[in-house]
């Protein structure tokens, strides 16, 4: 039987983590959500011939402290869960840094090995290490890697084995805290006096830190009053605890890192005088955004025909096989479900693209400097420096808009994100938009599409407002980020990275689709399956009231419906119920309708609830019931009353 090893990798961000963690798990991973939490939760197995090893991907931090989400997870799980070894990835060219978090850890867990990755960076810097002499003076493994070209991954799994059994002897150098070490040792004393979950050091520690929620956790279990006397008043313990932290680390290094006289100007230091540079940067990420959203869509538009085809092939032959069926079973499956499955399955190309090319941007580094050279920009709408991506992608497509907010690590600039990028015109709402400008405004129709998109740009910014200052209350704190290294992109990590988010999407969002979809159909189709007397046309009659104020008829209002489960589904909603009342479809809207409430309704189309599959994938990223049935709610609503102004201004000034 084989033995079973639980590992966490545990890292700051950027130095190639989650590399590390695809090289070892390959397709054998799984990603969800941390217990009660938005914050992904990535979790593998690499086999040996005697060895399962469970590897659990826990958030990039600096630190445990708790000043983030990700941070309190990490912390949480390594003091709960408590994992046979923690592995602790470090940037070689940033050693400082990065061993602030091995620092803590040494105090947390145990079993720790210290895999320092990018060394090959070390020879352009000029840097020297010693790992021999480094390993020796922490007293645990070290292990040299380039993470981008698999070197060193076979090592740290030798490690990890022969630490697991024993084979390895550690005689782990924990930071010295000084003349606050008695002070240290006298807590220690105390917190032993009673059985201790947590490692006593590491909690004197933290009520040294003055960590709140270790502080409670010492008030349930503990008489603080003797620990409050002990400490006294001094307010300085943080950051002393925090400077012999970093002066621990700089000892460390002291005859182990060697670092030239003068400092060696790299070709990240070069590119970055040009790709952060504020105005030319500004202009390059434009031209590399606007690069990717042509490519994305003319690369994917080449395979619409061949995939369509495809998905015809299968639906007919579904039907071959399955024609033993009821007629409603029949008609339900391949009309209703199946058309979920359509639209569900029509993204792959689209999204496969995408992906990409965001993983091209993310594992190169150069996404971090597009949202650093966007930030001020961004700030001013009232929205995360990272923001400019999801935005710009989702004037193509709202559902490859909203899974490129996963870039952004804060819950809330996220989820505010996600709300505000479904008033982005998305390609079929411009369809819709032009078909019904050249009709009614045939000489001005370049002006219109232009007024609709400033609407747009106006809708999200004013929202971004409102909902970040009343609803979410986002701080909009200043980016403060880290650049990564320029490097060249694995592939195989890219690739990992598309089927992963690619399986995410056809997983929790295709449930929600293929649902939906089932329950439009049976609306459109029953009593009757003529649409002007089914339960669909039923309920657009139900809401006529409110819309009639604006012109509206139930034709308009059904076509809002159906526009629900696909944007462009309206039009052909529209051109089924004329076509039964044998009518043309442009003679009709010219007959019945005048160009305010055409205008009108084109203002509500492109803001009012999102698409069938956005939907899904607002669910799927914010992993929220609360903030996807708000999306529906907030945007019908907001997309009602500014339909109303549009037309009570157009009235106004058409009349004039």
């Amino acid at each position: 039987m084989k033995k079973k090893i639980r590992v966490a990798l545990a890292g700051n961000p950027n130095v190639g983590k989650s590399t590390v963690f695809n090289l070892l798990t390959g397709l054998r991973q799984h990603v969800g959500n941390w217990p009660g939490k938005t914050v992904e939760k990535k979790e593998g197995i690499y086999e040996t011939n005697n060895y399962i090893i469970e590897i659990i991907d826990l958030p990039g931090t600096y630190s445990l402290s708790y000043h983030s989400l990700e941070e309190q997870i990490a912390r949480d799980f390594i003091i709960n869960e408590k994992p046979d070894i923690v592995v602790v990835i470090a940037d070689a060219t940033a050693l400082e840094r990065n061993l602030y978090l091995l620092s803590q850890l040494l105090e947390l867990h145990p079993k720790i090995i210290l895999a320092i990755n990018m060394i090959d960076l070390l020879k352009e810097k000029k840097y020297k290490l010693n790992f021999e002499r480094l390993s020796k003076k922490l007293g645990i493994p070290v292990v040299p890697m380039i993470a981008s070209k698999g070197e060193g991954i076979k090592e740290l799994v030798n490690n990890i084995i022969n630490l697991f059994e024993n084979k390895i002897q550690l005689n782990l150098t924990l930071p010295n805290y000084q003349d606050l070490e008695p002070l240290i040792s006298e807590l220690e004393n105390i917190l032993s006096s009673k059985e201790c979950s947590i490692p006593v050091r590491w909690l004197a520690i933290k009520i040294l830190e003055n960590d709140q929620e270790f502080i409670e956790y010492v008030k349930k279990n503990y008489d603080f009053t003797i620990i409050q006397k002990i400490i006294g008043k001094r307010e300085d313990l943080p950051v002393l605890i925090a400077s012999y932290r970093y002066k621990w680390i700089k000892d460390l290094l002291k005859d182990v890192l060697e670092k030239p006289k003068t400092q060696v100007i790299t070709l990240t230091d070069k590119l970055d005088t040009v790709f952060t540079h504020p105005i030319l940067g500004f202009f390059i990420a434009l031209f590399v955004l606007f690069s990717i959203f042509y490519f994305t869509y003319f690369i994917s538009g080449i395979f619409i025909e061949p995939w369509s085809k495809i998905l015809d092939y299968f639906k007919l032959l579904l039907q071959n096989t399955f024609n033993f069926l009821p007629n409603f079973l029949n008609n339900f499956t391949f009309d209703g479900i199946w058309s979920g499955v359509s639209i569900l399955f029509n993204f792959i190309p689209l999204l496969v693209i995408f992906l990409f090319f965001l993983a091209l941007l993310e594992d190169t580094g150069y996404l971090a400097r597009i949202a650093f050279v966007t930030d001020r920009l961004m700030h001013t709408l009232g929205l995360h420096g990272k923001s400019f991506i999801p935005l710009i992608l989702s004037s193509g497509c709202n559902v490859v808009g909203i899974m490129g907010t996963r870039t952004i690590e804060d819950e809330k600039d996220r989820t505010l994100l996600i709300l505000v990028s479904s008033f982005i015109p998305c390609l079929p709402r411009i369809i819709v938009s032009a078909f019904f400008i050249s009709i009614f405004f045939p000489k001005y129709s370049a002006l219109v599409l232009i007024s609709l998109y400033l609407i747009s740009l106006f809708s999200v910014f004013i929202n971004s407002k409102i909902i970040g200052k009343f609803i979410i209350k986002t701080s909009f704190n200043p980016l403060i980020m880290e650049l990564p290294l320029y490097k060249l992109p694995n592939m195989k990590v890219v690739l990992l990275y598309i089927w992963e988010n690619l399986k995410s999407f056809l997983r929790r969002a295709g449930t929600v689709i293929v649902l939906l979809s089932g329950i439009i159909w049976i609306l459109s189709n029953y009593p009757s399956s003529n649409l002007e007397d089914s339960f669909l046309s039923q309920l657009g009659k139900i809401i006529l009231p409110i819309f009639k104020t604006m012109g509206f008829n139930w034709q308009l209002v059904i076509a809002l419906i159906t526009g629900f489960v696909a944007k462009e589904s309206s039009l052909s909603t529209l051109s089924t119920i004329y076509q039964k009342a044998g009518l043309d479809l442009t003679q009709a809207l010219k007959t019945q309708f005048t160009p305010t409430t055409i205008y009108a309704f084109l203002v509500m189309q492109l803001l009012y609830i999102p698409c069938l599959a956005t939907l899904a994938t607002i669910y799927k990223e914010t992993h929220s019931k609360k903030w996807t049935a708000f999306s529906v709610f907030y945007s019908l609503v907001y997309a009602y009353i500014l339909s109303f102004i549009v037309y009570i201004i157009g009235g106004l000034l058409w009349k004039s």
